[in-house]
């Protein structure tokens, strides 16, 4: 029993950082009789061991004849902090991601041996990875219309067959070794892609044309629209205008 309480006294001192003399004051003690008892020389009083039970929440026999945890005496739950293999941790799919600086590469080599393993990932909840690409938006071509995009948003899309699609859809698509953010649709034998900024023209474009198309599932604005972030973006959007009127 001594044994037990001097290791435990040790203990209590070493995780709330008391020297022996600073223990010994908060109990009324005297230096060499708390390291008597420390050192299993000495029965303490039963009133010290109530007094020291109680000021540290343990219970008497738990101090007396228990071992003391490390985790107990920080009142952590055990059971969590020492069997980790209990814990179950989920790690999210990685999604290759398409930054602006990597986009003309990937337009031109994505059929011909384009080295996904280089590109950054995103990981998000809820989003397989298989066939889904994000990309980032780089220009204000998509502007305009209900849904817009600005540079820094990312979209994510799930690669689709070109030759299944008829009714409109919004998409990245590679088209003549070019990456665009179009609604895309089929139309007799062509292809449509169109922008919502009013300066973009539509293009039409036939399969041959046409490398991929990554149907658009997901969106993430880059920050919150507010009314004094959209007038910067619509003097932004001006000014590309008037630079491609002069051109």
């Amino acid at each position: 029993m001594l044994l037990m309480f001097g290791k435990n006294l040790k203990k209590l001192r070493s995780v709330h950082g008391f020297s022996q003399q600073d223990f010994a004051d908060i109990f009324e003690l005297k230096r060499g009789t708390l390291g008597a008892y420390e050192e299993g020389r000495s029965n303490p009083k039963l009133e010290t061991v109530l007094k020291i039970a109680n000021h540290f929440s343990i219970g008497i026999e738990e101090l007396l004849t228990g071992e003391l945890t490390v985790n107990r005496l920080l009142k952590f739950n055990e059971r969590i902090t020492t069997e980790s293999d209990l814990i179950n941790i989920q790690e999210f799919d990685a999604i290759p991601c398409v930054l602006a600086h990597e986009k003309d590469t990937f337009a031109k080599d994505y059929k011909n041996g384009f080295d996904i393993e280089k590109l950054p990932v995103i990981r998000l909840p809820f989003i397989d990875n298989s066939n889904r690409f994000a990309f980032s938006v780089d220009d204000l071509s998509m502007t305009g219309g209900a849904i817009e995009f600005f540079p820094k948003d990312i979209v994510i899309g799930i690669e689709i067959d070109k030759n299944k699609i008829q009714e409109e859809k919004l998409a990245i698509a590679i088209v003549n070794q070019e990456l665009l953010l179009r609604k895309l649709y089929f139309h007799e034998d062509h292809y449509v892609l169109k922008a919502d900024h009013h300066g973009v023209d539509d293009m039409i474009v036939t399969t041959d044309e046409i490398t991929a198309i990554w149907k658009i599932e997901h969106i993430f604005h880059y920050s919150m629209h507010s009314k004094e972030i959209l007038l910067e973006n619509r003097l932004a959007l001006l000014e590309q205008t008037i630079a491609s009127l002069k051109k």
